[in-house]
């Protein structure tokens, strides 16, 4: 008699599958779409979503919330016990925030991210990518993250928010400390520098208001709108938290466009299809893997699996964005796909803020350096460069570059 196959254990966290996600995630779709992962040193249950429907409903399902503070106190205690948050000093904003309090911050931040200030903006950006983007064609190889990806988002963020434009060095180490470091203790010294720099430009702006986000937020502050502890974390939600995801952005891009050459001449040959191009980057390899974690509020059933009150979900945009019950040839890199329903950038009441800017963002860096830069082609074998270590920032953290003389 036969033994039967123990059910294959997927963990996509593991670093075996942090270039190429895909295989495993496909696999899960297919024998285990809401699959169950016990973290072992904690014993924390995470259910792990891959199916276009089920993320979708899992993003805007009320029963699923991401503030602890709506769990009963022995499970959100669980929750405090479990996770160490060297950036918990920063975290009350519209990311981890449920109604009401997410509805009253978006309302308030929403406007510097409207259609109306992005397009005001998108001459700068060309400016800041010009500038960038000068230079390189003469400096052989160069690293694409490292001389574009991370300085674009930082110094156009920074002058919406009403930053200084010579302090952009300091925010992108802070930057790169909180959100890349894995170091708890460098983190946290991160933090706590961020928020003391903060508050000197509150103290700076509140003697010489400016038209711009920090002034109004500012303004909201006095008028009882939010905290103190809201505002600080509403600032660092801004400048930072969105600034790894446009970094993943313009050098996934970049890396799909060398890696397809076909979709590269095509995108040559027609730059009217740039907009599409960024979208469909968005869906075939994203720079977010999944959305943040949510909590079941109360038991709720996703997909015919009933997940406890308390356990945390995972929605997974990697694997909702190749379902092929929605995409057709999910695993094609088409820069003219259409329709495109992607979840790239999340959905429902969590939809990116920052959507339109890092659209705007991508589409001025990639259009820019392929014009500028017309014979490019990569240095390094792509099945040997470095990602992000975890699933939910999904990069590639160098992408040397050279041009080929011709």
């Amino acid at each position: 008699m036969s033994a039967v196959a123990a059910p294959e254990v997927f963990d996509p966290n593991a670093a075996e599958h942090r270039s190429d996600p895909y295989p495993v995630l496909h696999r899960m779709r297919e024998q285990a779409p809401v699959h169950r992962l016990v973290h072992a040193p904690s014993g924390r249950a995470y259910w792990y979503l891959t199916r276009y429907a089920d993320v979708q409903r899992a993003l805007h399902d009320p029963a699923l919330g991401r503030q602890l503070d709506r769990l009963p106190e022995h499970l959100a205690a669980l929750h405090r016990r479990w996770e160490s948050d060297p950036l918990a000093m920063v975290r009350r904003n519209v990311f981890n925030l449920d109604p009401p309090d997410h509805t009253r911050l978006r309302r308030l931040i929403a406007p510097a991210f409207g259609a109306r200030t992005v397009a005001a903006i998108e001459h700068r950006i060309e400016q800041v990518v010009d500038d960038l983007v000068t230079g390189l064609a003469d400096d052989g190889t160069v690293d694409v993250i490292e001389r574009l990806a991370l300085p674009l988002p930082v110094l156009v963020v920074a002058e919406l928010v009403g930053f200084g434009i010579d302090d952009h060095a300091r925010l992108r180490r802070w930057s790169d400390d909180m959100l890349r470091s894995r170091d708890p203790v460098q983190v946290r010294r991160a933090g706590t520098e961020f928020i003391g720099y903060v508050q000197e430009q509150l103290a700076f702006r509140w003697a010489h208001p400016g038209d711009d986000l920090l002034t109004r937020l500012l303004s909201a502050r006095q008028a009882g709108e939010l905290s103190h502890h809201e505002l600080i974390s509403s600032v660092f939600q801004l400048l930072l938290a969105g600034d790894e995801t446009t970094v993943n952005l313009i050098g996934n891009a970049v890396l799909e466009l060398l890696r397809h050459p076909d979709q590269l001449a095509r995108l040559r040959a027609r730059p009217e299809l740039i907009d599409s191009a960024i979208e469909e980057v968005m869906r075939f390899n994203g720079p977010v893997g999944h959305a943040r974690p949510l909590y079941a509020l109360a038991d709720v059933t996703i997909g015919g699996t009933v997940i406890p009150q308390g356990d945390t979900v995972i929605p997974v945009l990697l694997a909702a964005n190749r379902d092929p019950a929605v995409f057709t040839d999910p695993d094609v890199f088409d820069i003219g796909r259409s329709p495109n329903r992607h979840l790239g950038f999340g959905h429902g009441i969590h939809f990116c803020l920052g959507a339109a800017l890092a659209r705007l963002q991508a589409r001025a860096a990639v259009g820019t350096l392929l014009r500028r830069l017309p014979h490019l082609e990569l240095a390094a074998d792509p099945e040997q460069l470095p990602w992000t270590p975890e699933l939910f920032l999904h990069g590639v953290r160098h992408l040397p570059v050279r041009t080929v003389r011709r």
